[in-house]
């Protein structure tokens, strides 16, 4: 999905692997020899066999002929992409003389700059395998000394910089904190693929070779006219067609928190994430502004009448003293979901009272649930300053006879509906 300036910086840093539109930053195996050497991480992996790195000129022009019959681009076998073998062929040629520039400096400086950009640092075991010490301190001490030692070869080897930051990510690997049961499961995820090059975190996957980027990226799109709902999705909802997403929550257009936990609710509760996030739009072009005429139920002016329902959680900070009873939700979330189901039944049946009064009656962990006949819920004409700003931008922004959004106050999960 990435563009081709972005996949063009991918096969620059190296390292980098596509399989089945997932990006990876642990070296996989590959039976194609072009593919394989687009992907190395440094020059020494490029005339990587099974017999190790070469160790004099000698060898490394025997490995060079072999590997030129391979991927040279005259040899491009059928149905191959021409610009791979073109770029395997150039990096094969200036990794020979890189190669054969680093021998001819320094044999055993050579071998060991091999050995340092082999090294797996991201992982404990092998920071450890290449500063010999798991006290971090220590290993500080030996990555000085061993940048140090590598420094004659910084004018020949092509990846010198990468070396020295293979021996500090060593370092920080050692002074990562992790618990022994929680270790095995994040090394394990090293060998995950990204679905994005671009992505907050991720920091295996930027450190030491800079395969994903922590920058920005933005695009435009223009909304229709109308209302209209951009869902974020990730994990188990990614999953589910524009259908699905519109079916589930047609009833909820005008409420973006309930349309993604929704969404989240619907979602493979077997699987290790589902996120979403609605955004709701309202493109309208409207004329212009027309006085609204006051009735003769209007409250003073710039207030409003709303009543509600609430569900409070065991997570609240403070009692709350308009309480009529301990909320039964252990939770937030589960208030959450217990608000999800009973909105949903009420958008259903906007046209009759009756359901939000019932509802109120039996679930409403307000005080004002209690108030007789149509006066359950009623918190009567509110003006600015007197909820928490929450609510009052809720209560304010909601249409007539309209129900909010679920709204999260101090007091737990509220459900509002504007009167007049």
């Amino acid at each position: 999905s990435e563009g081709p300036e972005e996949r063009a910086r991918l096969q620059g840093v190296g390292g980098a692997m596509v399989r089945d539109g997932l990006l990876y930053s642990s070296p996989l195996e590959c039976s194609d020899d072009a593919m394989r050497i687009v992907a190395a991480r440094h020059v020494f992996e490029v005339f990587q066999t099974e017999s190790g790195v070469p160790t004099d000129v000698k060898q490394i022009k025997s490995i060079y002929r072999k590997l030129a019959l391979r991927v040279h681009p005259d040899k491009l076998p059928e149905g191959a992409d021409p610009s791979i073998y073109k770029m395997a062929f150039a990096r094969l040629d200036s990794a020979k003389d890189a190669l054969e520039a680093m021998i001819t400096e320094d044999a055993a400086l050579c071998k060991e700059l091999s050995r340092v950009l082999n090294s797996e640092v991201r992982t404990r075991a092998g920071a450890i395998g290449l500063l010999g010490t798991e006290d971090a301190d220590d290993a500080e001490k030996v990555s000085k000394g061993l940048r140090k030692k590598l420094e004659k070869m910084r004018h020949v080897a092509p990846d010198f910089d990468r070396a020295e930051a293979v021996c500090c990510e060593a370092v920080a690997t050692l002074r990562r904190a992790f618990a022994s049961e929680s270790l095995p499961r994040h090394e394990a995820l090293l060998k995950e693929g990204l679905s994005t090059s671009r992505a907050m975190g991720a920091r295996d996957s930027r450190f030491p070779y800079p395969l994903v980027q922590m920058k920005p990226d933005s695009a435009s799109v223009h909304l229709p006219n109308g209302r209209c709902r951009v869902a974020l999705l990730c994990g188990a909802t990614a999953a589910f067609s524009d259908d699905i997403l519109v079916s589930s929550t047609a009833r909820l257009a005008r409420q973006p928190k309930a349309s993604a936990l929704r969404w989240c609710m619907d979602a493979d509760q077997q699987a290790a994430c589902a996120s979403a996030l609605c955004i709701s739009a309202d493109c309208t072009v409207e004329g212009p502004a027309t006085k609204r005429q006051r009735t003769s139920a209007a409250g003073p002016e710039g207030s409003v009448r709303v009543r509600h329902i609430l569900f409070a959680h065991l997570q609240l900070r403070q009692p709350d003293p308009m309480a009529r009873r301990p909320g039964t939700a252990r939770t937030v979330q589960e208030a959450e979901v217990a608000a999800l189901a009973v909105l949903e039944k009420l958008v259903l049946a906007d046209k009759d009272p009756n359901v939000f009064l019932r509802a109120c009656r039996e679930l409403s962990d307000c005080q004002s649930g209690s108030q007789p006949g149509a006066l359950s819920g009623d918190l009567g004409w509110l003006s600015r300053g007197q909820q928490e700003t929450v609510f009052e931008d809720a209560a304010f922004s909601i249409g007539l006879k309209s129900f909010s959004d679920l709204v999260t106050s101090s007091r737990g999960v509220h459900i509002i509906q504007r009167l007049a």
